[in-house]
């Protein structure tokens, strides 16, 4: 029998310890990024700021509005692409329920940013929501 295991559950779900580091707690959150694009327009180097109280462990990616396609190109806090090219949003799962995995996860760190490319590819207006899912990783210890 094979096992699967489901990354966006918590650890304890999939049969595991916390996965928190010893001396932090992770606490579920979504960065919600927001834009309106005009037809065709290319909008590069955007980003999703995080807080500076926590690091961030980004763990899936959903697209959770758009009125048309585009394409998207992420990148870590350091300016790391994490694709070679552009994704097309239909090659990203779009519901909160099957969200596209980021496995392993990437920490962004505290005052940190997720980098974001975007190009239209509809030719009209289109309203795009994107959804950064992962955890919140708070120090316990000094």
């Amino acid at each position: 029998m094979e096992t699967l295991i489901n990354p966006f559950a918590p650890p304890s779900y999939n049969g595991l310890n916390p996965a928190a580091p010893e001396g932090y707690v992770d606490v579920d959150f979504e960065y919600v990024y927001d834009v309106i694009l005009t037809g065709s327009e290319n909008l590069p180097n955007q980003s999703q700021p995080t807080v500076n109280d926590s690091d961030f462990a980004w763990r899936a990616v959903i697209i959770n509005t758009n009125t048309g396609t585009f394409s998207v190109r992420f990148s870590d806090s350091q300016g790391y692409q994490l694709s070679q090219g552009y994704i097309l949003n239909g090659n990203l799962q779009g519901d909160a329920s099957s969200p596209y995995p980021i496995f392993p996860e990437i920490i962004i760190p505290a005052g940190g940013k997720i980098g974001i490319d975007l190009i239209d590819t509809s030719g009209n207006t289109n309203v795009i929501q994107i959804g950064f899912r992962g955890v919140r990783r708070y120090r316990t210890t000094a």
